[in-house]
């Protein structure tokens, strides 16, 4: 996908030390390339379908599979400096995507704002509930209007340990 005159050839798990793509800038992987990935340890993911990954600026360090929102010093400027999840039910506007790898302090790199994806979990959320933020960038399960992110493909601990597969959609 060509930005400006710049193409995307560099893996989405790339991160970088300067801004790169302008921050918002979005970019959409096809579902085969969806279909393979895997976590660090080599277990498959088991994601179907394209996804939209958006570009942001990590205001503190993400770990990997974060739920990422909008830092508290730029929600008055709309920007896409993100940090983790810190409550339970934020305003899903302020909810920008999903770490799928680990992304370090002032440091920029892409998150996933939608389609399916691996995010960190409460304990106990299932299969088909609806989720929305939680502390330590996690996702749990909730019904409020307002703070929905997506919903839950699998409980926790499915794919990896503390996680679950979800499909998010991010406004």
């Amino acid at each position: 996908m060509a930005y400006g005159n710049q193409v995307k050839t560099d893996a989405l798990s790339t991160t970088y030390s300067s801004e790169v793509y302008p921050l918002g800038t979005v970019f959409v992987q096809s579902a085969d390339e969806v279909a393979a990935a895997e976590h660090t340890d080599g277990t498959a993911l088991g994601l179907s379908g394209d996804r939209t990954w958006i570009f942001v600026k990590a205001i503190a360090a993400l770990t990997i599979y974060d739920c990422c929102i909008i830092s508290a010093a730029d929600t008055a400027t709309g920007s896409f400096g993100v940090i983790q999840s810190d409550a339970a039910g934020d305003n899903n506007l302020d909810v920008v995507g999903v770490a799928q790898h680990a992304i370090g302090l002032n440091e920029y790199g892409w998150i996933v704002c939608d389609g399916e994806a691996v995010v960190n979990a409460a304990a106990g959320v299932t299969a088909g509930l609806f989720i929305d933020t939680h502390t330590g960038g996690q996702v749990d399960d909730s019904t409020a209007a307002g703070t929905l992110l997506g919903k839950a493909l699998s409980a926790t601990g499915t794919p990896v340990s503390g996680t679950i597969r979800a499909r998010i959609r991010l406004p």
